[in-house]
């Protein structure tokens, strides 16, 4: 349990995630110029991880990207659903490990509230496995719903007074309400 909170360890774990997930990003990707934003992407949250510099943005990203590879991996390789939600339980619980550990949450509470956001996340992305938008959109509403939770973390639990989670949930709204009115609805996948 000890590797949980070795530095170095941390970083060659996120960094295991942020390289499957970038992979199958690309490997779905045909445009070129689309391909050399993504990698660029990918190193900017590589230089964040590697860094330290901000749990949010390194949460927030990888949520996006792992969600959109565990849609392909429902949709396009046909996994079973049990996998996928292994899976989908493994990386964002140890995503919100991660972020719980940056933030300095302490407690019994706290790993409480790590199976709670894993089964939370469990739940969204399946919710919206039922829809028929891309994956892009959906895994945009997994890293809001990623935001929202680390803004909760970030003030109720850790109890930080620097900002308010009305901001958490206002920006949230924002980029909800972006991603449903952007987003086609129907057709095929």
């Amino acid at each position: 349990m000890a590797v949980l909170y070795n530095k170095i360890a941390r970083k060659i774990t996120l960094t295991i995630i942020l390289g499957w997930s970038l992979w199958y990003f690309l490997m779905l990707t045909r445009s070129h110029f689309d391909q050399t934003l993504i990698a660029l992407f990918g190193l900017f949250n590589l230089l964040f991880i590697w860094l330290e510099y901000s749990a949010l943005v390194t949460l927030v990203s990888l949520s996006f990207l792992s969600a959109y590879a565990f849609y392909g991996f429902l949709f396009q390789y046909n996994l079973p659903n049990w996998l996928v939600m292994v899976g989908i339980l493994l990386i964002f619980g140890y995503l919100f490990l991660y972020t719980e550990q940056r933030i300095g949450i302490l407690g019994n509470k706290r790993l409480i509230y790590l199976f709670l956001f894993s089964l939370i996340s469990l739940e969204v992305f399946l919710a919206l496995a039922f829809f028929l938008i891309n994956p892009l959109s959906k895994s945009l509403i997994m890293a809001v719903v990623s935001y929202v939770f680390v803004g909760f973390c970030y003030v109720v639990l850790a109890k930080h007074d620097d900002n308010k989670l009305s901001t958490y949930l206002t920006v949230a709204l924002i980029s909800m309400f972006m991603v449903f009115i952007s987003s086609g609805w129907g057709g095929a996948i």
